[in-house]
């Protein structure tokens, strides 16, 4: 191999590895939102296909680890808050995104007011599960950025929850 055989693969692997080291986010122009993914997700859409439960598309709503595990994931969406008064209203009233309320907080992300609940409820297969939801009001609109898991790993896994939610940018 010549020398301009090696520095056309040392390009090539060079672009790859590069490609491979970057972040990979959720971004949801339509509200403005961007969030990391814990390092070796994949960002996607959930698929119906047997034996798949996510399907990889960059411009997907959720993150997972896995395409066949239901457990963990995460998702970022929104809901318009009419016909609610309020932010707390829109959280509390039945039913809920994330269950039972097991701890509420103020948030601020990006300048946008909102709440942090955290949650429990009864997964796929009648499995215990627990998540963090951050619940952002931006205008007339609900941003909803969650994370949740098998209630038993939940302990383990909110550091890398957190780490992902910390990252949040909305415009």
């Amino acid at each position: 191999m010549g020398l301009r055989e090696k520095f056309f693969l040392f390009l090539i692997l060079f672009f790859f590895c590069s490609q491979n080291k970057q972040k990979k986010e959720i971004v949801l122009k339509e509200i403005g939102l961007r969030m990391e993914v814990p390092a070796g997700w994949k960002v996607g859409l959930p698929s119906f296909k047997s034996g798949k439960r996510y399907k990889i598309d960059p411009k997907g709503d959720h993150c997972f680890p896995s395409e066949s595990h239901s457990y963990p994931f995460g998702r970022v969406w929104s809901f318009d808050l009419a016909p609610f008064s309020s932010l707390t209203e829109f959280i509390h009233t039945q039913p809920t995104l994330h269950g039972l309320t097991l701890t509420e907080r103020p948030i601020l992300i990006s300048g946008y007011e909102g709440i942090e609940v955290i949650g429990f409820g009864i997964g796929e297969n009648k499995i215990p599960v627990k998540g963090v939801y951050q619940y952002i009001q931006k205008g007339e609109k609900v941003i909803v950025a969650s994370f949740l898991t098998i209630e038993d790993s939940f302990p383990a896994q909110e550091s890398l929850f957190r780490s992902a939610l910390k990252s949040l940018k909305i415009d």
